[in-house]
């Protein structure tokens, strides 16, 4: 019985050469496909300090109230009363309700029932006009509300 001389063989290397356009036509997908979403803030508005702070995780069904004094530009027109803007436009506060009920048909189902409103108020906003705010938004079931703040700087030492 003879044995066949035989050489090992070998596994052939991998052809890499096509690897960074596949890379990149995988992050070109991804940056077109998600959703970034921002609001132009007509505002101005400074937020209060806490130190118990957590982030908003769903954008999908988030809806932004900005609650201040228009912008300087907006003042010639508007005056420089307190208004009320959900996410691109002003609102008066009596259809606040109406506004944000439109809001939730406007989403699919599934954002619908996890609609988070963010509020951010300037610190200077009174309390009375938050609360009007606060009624609306349960006048439209709308009882996810976050409030807005920014870390502060310091830890507050009282006791």
């Amino acid at each position: 019985m003879s044995f066949i001389n035989r050489k090992e063989r070998k596994i052939p290397d991998l052809n890499t050469s096509s690897l960074p356009d596949l890379i990149f036509t995988v992050l070109f997908f991804f940056m077109i496909v998600t959703h970034m979403r921002s609001v132009p803030v007509n505002v101005l508005f400074r937020t209060p300090e806490g130190n118990q702070l957590t982030r908003v995780t769903k954008r999908a069904s988030t809806t932004y109230i900005f609650i201040g004094k228009p912008l300087k530009q907006l003042q010639a027109t508007m005056g420089d009363t307190i208004v009320v803007q959900v996410n691109d436009r002003f609102v008066p506060l009596d259809q606040l309700a109406e506004v944000m009920k439109a809001e939730k048909e406007r989403m699919e189902a599934k954002d619908n029932t996890e609609m988070t409103v963010v509020l951010k108020a300037d610190r200077d906003v009174p309390v009375g006009i938050v609360a009007d705010v606060k009624k609306a938004l349960r006048e439209a079931n709308t009882l996810r509300v976050h409030y807005s703040a920014s870390k502060n700087s310091a830890p507050s030492s009282k006791k």
